[in-house]
């Protein structure tokens, strides 16, 4: 039987259905039709409920597949049927799925009475976007086949530039062993009348010593002296330190308190992130922690637990009632001896004493197990899994003491330009770990230059520069090489260049007020330096076999010239350093006559 309440749950799911729903007597009369069919026809349902269906649809120009769908399922009288159809409803065609079925109500058989079921969903932009779906594919299809053919012509266009180039690398070639034959035919015929390797081929320079007037050539006594090798830089001024602000936990910005460029002081408010999430998280973490505490309390005074006295009074009614039943099979058994009770009752005693036997069996395990939910280890589990729930309680807590974060240091705010497109806002999203801003030292100051792959060799950590610069003219600053890259620098076209950093020192406060980052820097760096080395001209070093250097080292007993080899190390323009082979003091010889 339907109930009113029934009733108004159908009503209410007809109601909200998408898809439109009509109920028609046998006789033809609109029995139902929710407000998705009557939006689909543009009808009110007040105006078709009751009416014959022939007369609210066939008297329209559009609906004829429609009609005929409805028609077939009353005079077929068919099971569930499916048919899709097109409706003209103004100037727009609907395309419209119509599900029939054709019911007989109870005790039809006798009375005849049915009805047709139709449910009607509109599939129009399904359809539609069928029928762009399989144009876009055709126009894809067609594109592609286009491409294949624009890459098959630039494979032949390749094929043939190959070619080409080939020939012109062979024809280069061949012009390039033509050009040395002829300059090789041009050198054999002016040098063909020296005789390399006969009497008059030039001799090594003798072995022995030579005896030479000291008045007759030109001398030089070698002293020490300070010896320098700079390399000139260029460069911009830099902060010296820059401190990278973070994001500490995972949320939205909720205030910003600072700008660009904007010159903050130590402990002061930068931002402030909404900690809505965190305090969520907090709260579950405090519901963890409080129910380990409870359970490790509940664990630790186990023996007294409502678990463990109804273990205890289950095994002791099981201990009463063994008793019962053991003495009760002692007085069957003594009656049965007397001939007063039959054979089948001492049975029942001794069937009810077994069956008390198991029950305080299954009492005893109970207890038994209900004591070890209570021993050693589950005490210690319940303790370490509060240590754990303390340790996450107090991770949260201190994640939400991190929500306004602080200048760490005095010095100018920098946002990366690289945020452009996500600003440092009120609502901004942030990641635990995420770089929101910059801090830069302005207290200190660096200036940073780039060397090319030639000498990048040469330059340092801890060599000491001078910096001078048009924005501070007069002043030539101290600094030391703190790093240098060990990568090139990306998107450069010329030659590799590696960044290098002079942090400046002893800058004075009058001069670091004039101090500005961007400035141009002049940077000079002393990449070697020997106050005591020996430096000799280059016109004295002779050149043997094999890359052997040597002197002409004066005796000041007897006047002889000696050759003597040295070993060279970094020259200037006119001067080299002898490392080795020769002792202050010592006279050479500068130049033969």
């Amino acid at each position: 039987m339907t109930t009113p309440e029934s009733q108004d749950i159908y009503r209410t799911l007809l109601d909200n259905l998408s898809d439109g729903v009509m109920v028609i007597d046998a006789d033809g009369t609109l029995r139902l039709a929710n407000p998705a069919l009557c939006r689909m026809f543009g009808f009110s349902s007040d105006d078709v409920v009751g009416r014959p269906f022939g007369e609210i649809f066939v008297t329209f120009e559009g609906f004829d597949d429609f009609v005929g769908i409805i028609l077939e399922a009353i005079t077929e009288q068919g099971d569930l049927k499916r048919r899709v159809v097109s409706v003209h409803s103004g100037d727009e065609v609907r395309s419209l799925s119509v599900t029939t079925s054709y019911l007989l109500t109870s005790g039809a058989e006798h009375t005849g009475q049915a009805a047709v079921i139709a449910v009607v969903a509109d599939i129009t932009e399904v359809r539609e976007l069928r029928e762009a779906e399989l144009r876009m594919a055709k126009v894809v299809e067609e594109q592609l086949a286009e491409l294949q053919v624009a890459y098959r012509d630039i494979e032949t266009r390749n094929e043939n530039l190959s070619l080409m180039m080939k020939r012109v690398q062979a024809a280069r070639g061949m012009a390039a062993l033509l050009v040395v034959g002829v300059f090789l035919i041009i050198g054999g015929w002016y040098l063909r009348p020296l005789d390399w390797f006969g009497d008059n081929a030039a001799p090594e320079p003798p072995a022995v010593a030579e005896s030479i007037d000291p008045q007759s050539l030109p001398t030089l006594v070698v002293a020490p002296g300070e010896f320098r090798s700079t390399l000139s830089l260029r460069g911009l001024l830099e902060p010296g330190h820059i401190e990278k602000i973070v994001s500490p936990i995972d949320g939205h910005v909720s205030t910003v308190h600072i700008s660009r460029g904007q010159r903050v002081q130590a402990d002061a408010p930068l931002l402030v992130l909404d900690v809505g999430k965190l305090a969520m998280e907090r709260r579950r973490a405090q519901v963890e922690y409080i129910r380990a505490r409870n359970r490790l309390g509940e664990l630790e005074a186990w023996d007294s637990s409502a678990e463990m006295t109804r273990s205890r009074r289950a095994l002791r009614r099981a201990t009463i009632a063994l008793d019962e039943a053991q003495e009760n099979l002692r007085e069957t058994e003594f009656l049965l001896e007397q001939g007063i009770v039959a054979v089948s009752e001492q049975k029942r005693a001794q069937q009810n004493y077994q069956s008390r036997q198991l029950d305080h069996e299954e009492a005893e395990r109970g207890l038994e197990t209900a004591q070890e939910k209570g021993n050693d280890e589950a005490v210690e589990v319940a303790r370490l899994e509060l240590e754990n729930a303390q340790g996450r309680l107090r991770e949260h807590e201190a994640k939400m003491e991190l929500a306004t974060i602080k200048a760490p240091l005095a010095g100018i705010v920098i946002i990366s330009d690289s945020d452009r497109n996500k600003p440092l806002e009120k609502g901004r999203p942030v990641t635990q770990g995420e770089l929101l801003l910059s801090i830069a030292d302005l207290d200190r100051f660096a200036a940073l230059t780039s060397v090319d792959e030639v000498n990048v060799g040469k330059v340092e950590v801890g060599q000491r520069a001078l910096i001078t610069g048009p924005g501070f003219p007069g002043q030539e600053l101290e600094g030391v090489v703190t790093q240098v890259s060990a990568r090139a620098a990306r998107g450069q076209r010329s030659a590799p260049q590696f960044e290098v950093t002079v942090a400046m020192e002893n800058v004075p406060p009058t001069v670091r007020e004039h101090l500005r980052v961007g400035m141009t820097a002049y940077i000079t760096i002393v990449v070697h330096s020997d106050p005591e080395a020996l430096l000799v001209p280059l016109t004295a070093v002779n050149h043997g076999a094999n890359g052997a250097n040597w002197l002409q080292v004066i005796d000041p007993d007897t006047g002889l010239a000696q050759r003597r080899p040295v070993e060279l190390g970094r020259t200037t323009i006119d001067s080299v350093q002898v490392l080795q082979g020769l002792t202050a003091g010592e006279k050479i010889v500068l130049s033969q006559q």
